[in-house]
């Protein structure tokens, strides 16, 4: 039972550890905010403008990178609160005895919608200033010049959609982290043993590419539909029925392809490094895998967690 748990540090039974998250979380949010930039120009359909192939390239991967530092936070918090708060929520409710279904789902739906609508000043804010041609010069600008001119509700613009695909999105990742955790091999190797690190981070690799990927393109249409009413300031409706006019279906995968990297991307490296963290902490003693697995999926039980915790200690 214990080379079980050493695997499982992004997964159900792994004692949830707030640093590992929130730095899993924001080196992901780093490495990928050129990729999300390209995202969002894209999918609002600004207009990266260039004379040559190379030259718009570099107007959507390079800089400037405005509203930088206010992204990587809102993206650091939202997705660490997320994968902890579903991790957490959903041993929780294991141990009361909830149904697995029902502790993946519940956790990821409340806390994904609570973090949409809190963050989502801070999204509507800096996808606006990536427009190109936005004379906003950072995310207070921007978002000073939507309260002017649409007021409070304005800085919620787009909220529906938002939720809309975060919820999902969030929701097909755990779950499918979840599963591709319980149908992969476990490390034959114990904890701290050699060649244990690596079969926990090729076994991480598959389940965040298979997870990033899953909630990225379930989720597209919605993120095209918010962007547009970002640009235009049109209702859900009336946004979704003119992209139906104008472009017929193909507004369904528009930005599939950059959509796909920007956010498959973040979110299976947000698991990853989660994952590599949490071994390196554990593998140090700075933080511990919980005792077994099945700890979780029974009700608690004192004297059953005892033994449990002896076991995983005695390797």
């Amino acid at each position: 039972a214990s080379h079980r748990a050493g695997s499982r540090c992004m997964a159900p039974g792994a004692q949830v550890d707030l640093i590992s998250y929130l730095s899993g979380a924001g080196l992901a949010a780093l490495v990928n905010f050129p990729l999300w930039k390209a995202a969002a120009i894209g999918q609002s359909g600004f207009t990266a403008q260039g004379p040559t192939f190379f030259a718009r390239l570099k107007v959507l991967l390079g800089p400037p990178y405005k509203g930088v530092a206010a992204t990587l936070f809102g993206m650091t918090w939202a997705r660490a609160a997320i994968f902890y708060c579903a991790d957490a929520g959903r041993d929780r409710m294991l141990a009361l005895g909830a149904s697995p279904a029902a502790a993946t789902a519940l956790p990821a739906v409340g806390i994904s919608t609570l973090v949409q609508v809190v963050n989502q000043p801070i999204v509507r804010g800096t996808i606006t200033i990536q427009d190109p041609s936005s004379r906003h010069a950072g995310l207070v600008a921007a978002l000073r010049h939507i309260h002017a001119t649409r007021g409070v509700s304005g800085l919620w613009h787009g909220t529906v959609p938002a939720v809309a695909k975060t919820v999902p999105k969030y929701v097909v990742a755990i779950w499918v982290k979840d599963a591709m955790q319980e149908l992969l091999p476990k490390p034959t190797a114990p904890p701290g043993a050699p060649g244990h690190r690596s079969q926990v981070l090729q076994a991480s690799a598959v389940k965040s590419i298979a997870a990033g990927v899953a909630g990225a393109a379930l989720t597209n249409p919605l993120d095209v539909i918010r962007n547009e009413m970002f640009k235009t300031d049109e209702a859900l409706g009336e946004t979704t029925r003119r992209l139906l006019r104008r472009e017929g279906a193909s507004f369904l995968w528009r930005g599939m392809a950059r959509n796909l990297v920007a956010v498959a991307a973040p979110i299976g490296m947000t698991i990853f490094l989660t994952d590599a963290i949490v071994d390196y902490r554990s593998s140090r003693g700075v933080a511990s895998p919980a005792a077994s697995a099945s700890a979780a999926t029974a009700p608690a039980a004192s004297a059953a967690a005892s033994a449990s915790a002896a076991a995983a200690a005695s390797h």
